[in-house]
């Protein structure tokens, strides 16, 4: 693919924002939210209104840990389980590792390298903090109709169609580990599955965004079995760069073997126990496509590598599918995990 300058890139980006991605702006959303009518007091949605669920000085809570040198842990739950404060909303904007922040830095490298990995049609939206909170009450405390508004909202902001399955996730969390709540095929009710899986990702850390993103559903060419309630088990690379040196540091198997075997042959429950025959079953087949495309993966991530316009290092997952190769997600490689596997 011929290269493009910026300028060209900048305009041809811009246009396909309009005819597919979608970011609304902050003033779009807060207009949006000033229609909502809330005449029942209870209620958690209202213009103006955030739903707080305690008293706690979050705000100076996170200036004193921040002082502390082990603050790390303590921290990261602390920001996952917090109501929203404009600080705090704030904070999370500004999250690198959200996809709303790093996506059209992905797309565009795509775009002006000559490569053949591909993304998946996204559409990302910036919640309006009234919203933002609301998806962090938990999802059974919450009224149906609180839902069905929100219901409504995601499916015409999105401008979803019925009939149609999508991949969806927070700006930082895929619950991957419900994968039943991930891929969702009743669009009309997608606000509720959001709700769920942003409950699910405060519980385990990872409930640092007031983002949320739609994107198209790569169905499995492969046959694949499936694990964690249908996910299929399709190879995946996980790439670690430096992308102020454009620099490839290293490229890792995502299901590597140690890893995953330590993880299911321990669990309790019987259909982790499944997962974890069913992993043993497809290894081989893991294994050796790895290392018969990991070559071409590395020789991809290079290519895009000057063209990728983000500050520090970074983790990229690839997913094969058939004969194609996505560009799924990225996080920073300091809150990535299989570092240790370098």
């Amino acid at each position: 693919m011929e290269s493009k300058s910026l300028s060209q890139v900048t305009q041809t980006q811009n246009a396909r924002l309009n005819e597919g991605d979608y970011y609304p702006s902050k003033d779009m959303l807060a207009e949006m939210v000033k229609q909502f009518q809330a005449p029942v007091t209870r209620r958690a949605i209202r213009p103006g209104f955030i739903a707080r669920t305690d008293g706690f000085d979050i705000d100076q809570t996170i200036e004193f840990l921040e002082t502390l040198p082990d603050k790390q842990g303590v921290l990261s739950r602390l920001l996952s389980v917090s109501d929203l404060t404009e600080n705090l909303y704030k904070r999370f904007s500004e999250n690198p590792t959200s996809l709303y922040n790093w996506y059209p830095a992905v797309k565009r490298a795509l775009y002006e390298s000559d490569t053949e990995l591909k993304t998946p049609d996204t559409k990302a939206m910036r919640l309006p903090i009234e919203l933002a909170q609301f998806i962090r009450l938990e999802y059974h405390k919450t009224s149906q109709a609180d839902k069905d508004l929100f219901n409504r909202f995601i499916f015409d902001q999105f401008k979803l169609e019925d009939d149609k399955t999508y991949f969806i996730k927070t700006g930082t969390f895929s619950s991957k580990f419900q994968f039943a709540n991930a891929k969702c095929s009743e669009p009309r009710e997608m606000g509720e599955y959001f709700q769920v899986i942003n409950n699910f990702a405060m519980e385990v850390g990872a409930g640092q965004t007031v983002d949320l993103v739609v994107r198209e559903y790569i169905e499995d060419v492969e046959n694949n079995p499936t694990i964690y309630n249908g996910m299929p088990l399709r190879t995946e690379f996980r790439a670690f760069v430096d992308c102020e040196k454009n620099e490839l540091i290293g490229v890792v198997p995502y299901w590597h073997p140690i890893v995953m075997k330590r993880a299911l042959k321990v669990g309790l429950s019987e259909s982790i126990q499944q997962d974890y025959q069913t992993y043993l079953r497809h290894e081989d087949k893991l294994t050796a496509e790895y290392n018969a495309h990991l070559s071409h993966v590395r020789k991809e991530i290079e290519c895009i590598l000057p063209n990728l316009h983000l500050s520090g290092q970074y983790s990229i997952d690839i997913m094969k599918n058939g004969d194609d190769f996505y560009v799924i997600d990225l996080a920073l490689m300091s809150e990535s995990a299989l570092t240790e596997l370098l």
